[in-house]
């Protein structure tokens, strides 16, 4: 009885919309945005909050799925998207207030296996080619094609039998129609029409390893860029319709990046952050006076540099990306993601929720209000 009762009661965290609270503001947030005037925050439990008063005082908005969301990217002042856990991909017309689902880990399974089935059979025939050819190079490059998408193959048809999924790390947008969505075991869909649909799009990445990727950004007119897990630095010049690998400073983990056209600064463990001018092809290491992993960064209005991470690590760099100062919080729990407000202020989430600090690093010491649930 006990066992049959817990299963009816149970909800796909998937279907389960988040519980209304008025203390989605202190729990664990892991990326934050402004559009305009307005911030808007993910984290756990499915929670978004938004505030139109530089960070001060905050409202929940409403979501369809109770999964933690780990990222969230504005192209518009009215329409966004979220990210999350178990291939969740949330989608806001109203500057945040109000959400609706377009994407979860089910239909990413179901498109990852249709892709690697697609990849299989384009390396079986790029075999048949080679073995024609006669050239022994040809046939072992065929060879170890045809391996990697078997295995590709093989574990994209386990997720789908097992209902594992993987979760989604960043999200960003060209624009209303254009986006990407990238994650673990390098997980990358890509849209063209607003979210409606969602194509795999790992097979253009340079990325055989399935790297996980950490974060995409855009980098000068027409480029993107993402970094990852073991140095994984991938740059796109059309767009993102082809990537190809950039030799990586750091060997590493890279967690995040933040760029100003071709000025670009890539960020990861043990305080390791490096600075690039030239989009990528050139980098220099950055001396952080801190071995705290780095999580996030941003670029402020006036091109000086704020980042944030572990154990309460706060970074300040100039428009230089030179003279770093290394600040430790007080509350010393770890940052996930920062913004600056319209006010001038820094705003930051973590384990903590959010804090918020002045421009020379310091807490501003007032209470941070968050309005009743109701719904």
């Amino acid at each position: 009885m006990f066992t049959t009762l817990s299963q009816a009661q149970w909800l796909d965290p998937l279907e389960a919309p988040a519980l209304s609270t008025d203390r989605a503001h202190e729990s664990l947030l892991l990326d934050i945005t402004r559009i305009g005037s307005r911030l808007v925050a993910v984290g756990a439990h499915g929670h978004i909050v938004y505030s139109d008063d530089s960070g001060k005082s905050w409202q929940q908005a409403r979501t369809p799925a109770s999964v933690t969301l780990t990222a969230v990217y504005f192209p518009s002042a009215t329409k966004g998207w979220a990210v999350g856990h178990d291939g969740l991909i949330l989608h806001s017309n109203d500057a945040g207030e109000s959400w609706v689902k377009q994407f979860d880990g089910y239909l990413a399974n179901n498109a990852i296996v249709k892709g690697a089935r697609a990849y299989k059979e384009k390396a079986i025939t790029a075999l048949d080619v080679a073995k024609n050819s006669g050239d022994a190079t040809e046939i072992d490059n065929a060879e170890m094609f045809l391996e990697n998408v078997t295995y590709a193959l093989e574990d994209a048809q386990y997720d789908k039998e097992s209902g594992s999924t993987k979760p989604f790390l960043d999200v960003w947008f060209y624009d209303a129609k254009i986006g990407f969505a990238v994650g673990a075991y390098g997980m990358a869909f890509h849209t063209r029409d607003g979210g409606k649909s969602w194509i795999d799009w790992s097979a253009n990445l340079d990325n055989n390893d399935r790297l996980h990727i950490n974060g995409i950004t855009m980098v000068g007119p027409r480029s993107l860029m993402i970094v990852g897990e073991q140095g994984l630095i991938l740059r796109s010049d059309n767009m993102g319709k082809n990537w190809r690998s950039l030799p990586s400073p750091y060997e590493g983990s890279l967690f995040g990046l933040t760029a100003k056209d071709d000025d670009v600064l890539v960020f990861g463990l043990r305080g390791n952050l490096y600075h690039s001018v030239d989009g990528g092809i050139q980098w220099r290491k950055v001396h952080t006076d801190s071995e705290q992993s780095l999580m996030a960064g941003i670029t402020k209005a006036d091109k000086s540099h704020v980042l944030v991470g572990n154990g309460g690590s706060l970074i300040l760099l100039n428009r230089r990306s030179e003279d770093a100062k290394s600040i430790t919080l007080p509350a010393r729990t770890t940052s996930a993601s920062v913004t600056q407000a319209p006010d001038g202020t820094i705003v930051i989430v973590g384990e903590a929720g959010i804090e918020r600090i002045d421009t020379k690093g310091l807490v501003i010491d007032e209470a941070i209000t968050m309005a009743e649930g109701n719904f």
